[in-house]
This record gives structure tokens, sequence and C-alpha cells, in this order.
């Protein structure tokens, strides 16, 4: 069995009556307040209490209804990245952050901005440079709201504004550099210049704008000689390119050369000691030799003068030999075979032998000597 059945008045739960229906309890108040104002057009001078107090509640029903219409048209949210500059009687009053407000609608209003989103515009110009050259430069500025207050009350045009501060600062700029740094090396230095004298200049107007980038474009001469620039700087590539290759040949030969440097002078210094040793151990050879030379010098001397020619002679392929005839036979010894250099030299130690028999005074002088032929010339009888 339902609730709202026709035939039962009572609540099946706790027994109490059903409270009435709320679109019929708003359909009695309206039929209600009809016949209040009914009566009260046909009737105004009947003076009874039931009509005036109808209209009292009437007009209480209908100043409450425009009141909570007025004060929840007045009920604002603002995101998270906004920002609402308040207006009383159109005089800036405050600004308020994210979250719910109120204002009193018809006496305040309000304007409400994105503070992080970022806008951005382009600006194009020909202007003359340092050196009195026309260029065509080009940029884009990106830019966001950083002071409400300021953006909205203190320029009548942020963008304009924006505008003519980015034209004053990009010619104050280009004014003062040569066209060849701003066509080739200089667009970073250029462009960094002009975002910080744009800075400055907004800073010092208070337009409320932030400055996030400024993003130069290539500089482009003009159309008449744009052929000739592309020449120069396809020279200064060239010239880079240039230098990076003789860097590249530095790199490898000034180590080698380095090395080589270095090992000169080891073999310098290995050279000097060397020799240096020699010489001292000569000083103490002749040093050795002074108290034998003191005792017997004419000894000495000739055992000194023997050593000597020996290692001259030794370290020679040829040999002569002087007899007392006057007579100078030359042997080529390096033409000569293995075995007719060996016979020679064993012909050589005979005659040596008899020579010294024969001439018992010549034996010091050639002692340590080697001859290839007799003291006498062959074919003659003496």
């Amino acid at each position: 069995m339902g609730w709202n059945e026709p035939e039962k008045d009572k609540d099946p739960w706790s027994g109490k009556n059903q409270p009435p229906d709320l679109e019929e309890a708003l359909k009695r108040l309206q039929s209600k307040f009809k016949k209040a104002l009914s009566l009260r057009t046909n009737k105004p001078d009947s003076g009874k209490p039931d009509d005036h107090s109808a209209s009292m509640v009437l007009s209480v029903v209908i100043f409450f209804g425009a009141f909570l219409l007025w004060a929840l048209s007045g009920i604002f949210i603002v995101d998270p990245a906004e920002q609402a500059a308040i207006l009383r009687f159109g005089k800036y009053v405050e600004t308020v952050g994210p979250g719910p407000h109120w204002i009193p609608r018809f006496i305040s209003s309000k304007i409400v901005l994105n503070m992080d989103r970022v806008s951005d515009f382009s600006y194009s110009a020909q202007m003359l440079t340092k050196d009195e050259n026309l260029v065509s430069v080009a940029l884009a500025v990106q830019y966001r709201i950083g002071d409400l207050q300021d953006y909205l009350f203190n320029v009548s045009d942020p963008q304009e504004s924006l505008q003519q501060a980015t034209s004053s600062a990009l010619r104050q700029v280009v004014g003062t550099t040569t066209l060849d740094q701003l066509i080739t090396e200089g667009r970073d230095a250029w462009g960094t210049n002009v975002q910080e004298s744009l800075v400055k200049t907004l800073e010092r107007y208070k337009t409320g704008i932030v400055i996030v980038n400024v993003s130069p474009q290539p500089a482009r001469a003009p159309e008449n000689v744009q052929d000739a620039f592309d020449d120069a700087i396809k020279a200064q590539e060239d010239e880079k390119r240039f230098k990076e290759q003789a860097r590249a040949y530095e790199a490898r030969v000034v180590p080698t050369a380095e090395g080589n440097a270095k090992r000169v002078f080891e073999e310098a210094q290995a050279y000097e000691e060397q020799v240096v040793l020699r010489a001292t151990g000569d000083v103490a050879e002749f040093l050795a030799l002074l108290p034998e030379y003191t005792h017997s010098p004419f000894v000495t001397s000739e055992r000194m003068y023997l050593d000597t020619m020996q290692k001259v002679l030794s370290n020679s392929s040829k040999i002569i030999v002087d007899a007392k005839a006057g007579n100078l036979l030359y042997l080529p010894l390096d033409k000569l075979s293995p075995a007719s250099a060996q016979m020679s030299v064993s012909k050589s130690d005979v005659l040596n032998a008899n020579r010294r028999s024969d001439h018992p005074e010549e034996n010091s002088l050639l002692a340590g000597r080697e001859t290839l032929r007799p003291t006498e010339r062959q074919g003659r009888t003496n």
C-alpha cells in the first residue's frame, strides 16, 4: 500500500498526519496573492485589515526576492590563473586573487583577466644602422600581465604602448650597431640589448606588462645589395672553415715538432755528457801516464806514438809501405778477395819476421804494423 493514497491521511510509519504537498501549498499561496491583488484593485477604499495585511506580505515577499536575486548576482569566482580588479562607482578599489568573492551589484563591478597567459606579437621595420646602411629587422615579443592595476589604469592601450616601446628600443639598438654585426655575428647580442631596453622602458611607464622573451629574427640587407651580402657571409664562413683547418693542422704538427725538439735536445745532452766523460777519461789517462813519462820520457813517448799510429791505421782500409829506396806502393785491400787478402797477410808475417832479423834497429818502429811487401823491390839483386 502506498503512502499517498487518496483514502489514507496518516503516515504508515509514525501514525501522524501526512504534511501537505509542496505543489499544492504553492498553488494555494499563489491563489491568495491573486485574490489579494484583485481585492485591492476592485476595492481600494474598503479599509479591511485582511486586505492590508495581504498587500504588506506581498510587498515584503517581492522585496525579499529582489534582494535575494541582487545578493546572488554579486557572487563570482576567480580561477587560479586569474585576478580580478574591483571597481566601485568606476573607481579602482582593490585586486582580488583566486577563489569566491562577492561585490554589491550596481555599486561595484569587476574586471577579470588571466595573469599567466603569455601573449605575443611580431614587429618588423627598415632602419638605419650605425654605419648608415638600411637593413630590414624583425622580432617576436612574448609578454604577460604583471600588475593588473597598472595594466588597466596607467595606460589607455597597453598593446599599443608595448608596440611603440618595442619600436623605440629596436631603433635605439640598431642605430648603435653596424650592419655587419646585425647580419652575421651580433644577432643574439642585439636581441638581448633590445629586451633590456624594452624592459626598462615599460618599467619607467608602469604599463603592468612583463616581457617574457624577445626573439630576434635574421636581419636582411636591402634587396638590391642582397647578393653582395650573401657573398660576404659566404666569405666569412670560408674564413671560419680555414681557421678551423689551420687549428687542426697546428694541433697535429706542433706536438710532433715539440717531440722532435725534445728528442734532439736530449740527444745533445747525451752527447755532451759523452764528450765530457770521454775527455775526463783521457785526462785521467794522461795523468796516469805522467809519472811514467817523468821516469822514462823516451820510452813513454815512443810507446804513445806507436799506440796512436796503430789506432789511426787500424781504421783505414789502405796501407802504404815506405821503403828506404824511396818507392811508394799503394795496395787497395778493400778490392782484394778474401783469399788473396788472407795469403797476403800470411806472406806479410813471414816478410816482417825476416825484416826484423835483418834490421833489428827498425823493430821498435815496426812493432804492431803489418806490411804486404819486402823491404827490397822485386826483380833486383843487391
